[in-house]
């Protein structure tokens, strides 16, 4: 745990340090590096320590993680270099996605030599913790020839797209004066905040009217509520007095428009 976490602070620097000297050997040295891991895994795969605490297991134990985490911190600012940002992600998902792959594979590697050559596991761990390093080793060497000229052609590209976007920027006015990119930014904040500032007056102006609604009418003759025992408020005893009237007047002006009206007698006297 040690040696891997002073791995990754002294990789990092020492990456960015042979970066900004020159691309073409951070390759180099994140090959050298892995190539460099395989020893202080073999010593402890085969050296015959009395004490698994003493000085020996310990230093090679340290030694090997602080090593092998020299090129991994450095993979990932290589992958980003040399993709766009709308797939900086996908690619550094693929190469999470082949790690989980290989820690896979190398067990089962050391199991399928056991059974199929008859060999111990000690043989099968030296074997295949050589052979996949040397690969990758191998691997990073030929990355310091393509990797200089892919993050050109990455960085030319980003380049060429940035200056489309500023051109695409520029507003030019009636009067042929041209706004600039800090200008237009301001002008968006402004229509932004305004439109911000008006969604929630209104907003609040909408939970002023429910609460409005929801909310008992009192008239100015103190009309009282229906209390906890169910009886009618003096608005809904009005309102019903009002009704019941109104429906004794209809049922009185048929009796009125008998009263008023002629007896037979006299019409037809009068005819």
């Amino acid at each position: 745990g040690l040696g891997c976490a002073a791995g990754g602070v002294l990789g990092g620097w020492w990456g960015q340090v042979i970066m900004r000297k020159n691309r073409f050997y951070l390759p180099l040295f994140m090959a050298l590096t892995t190539f460099l891991g395989i020893f202080p895994f073999l010593a402890l795969l085969n050296g015959s320590f009395t004490n698994a605490h003493g000085f020996a297991a310990v230093f090679f134990s340290f030694m090997g993680g602080l090593i092998a985490s020299l090129p991994s911190v450095n993979v990932r600012p290589c992958i980003i270099n040399v993709n766009p940002p709308e797939t900086r992600g996908a690619a550094l998902t693929a190469a999470n996605l082949i790690i989980n792959l290989a820690r896979g594979a190398g067990p089962s590697c050391i199991t399928l030599m056991g059974a199929i050559w008859g060999v111990n596991r000690q043989f099968s761990f030296n074997v295949t913790l050589a052979f996949f390093w040397i690969v990758s080793s191998l691997q990073l060497c030929m990355l310091a020839k393509t990797l200089p000229r892919d993050q050109d052609a990455m960085e030319a590209e980003l380049a060429q797209y940035a200056e489309a976007r500023l051109q695409e920027m520029a507003i030019i006015d009636e009067e042929g004066s041209i706004v600039s990119i800090e200008e237009r930014m301001t002008s968006f904040d402004a229509g932004a905040a305004r439109e911000s500032i008006q969604f929630m007056g209104e907003a609040f102006r909408e939970i002023g009217d429910e609460i409005r609604s929801r909310r008992p009418l009192h008239s100015s003759c103190h009309l009282q509520q229906v209390d906890e025992e169910g009886e009618e408020s003096e608005i809904d005893r009005v309102d019903f007095e009002r009704r019941r009237q109104l429906w004794i007047d209809r049922q009185r002006s048929p009796q009125r428009h008998d009263k008023d009206a002629m007896p037979p007698s006299e019409t037809s006297r009068l005819l």
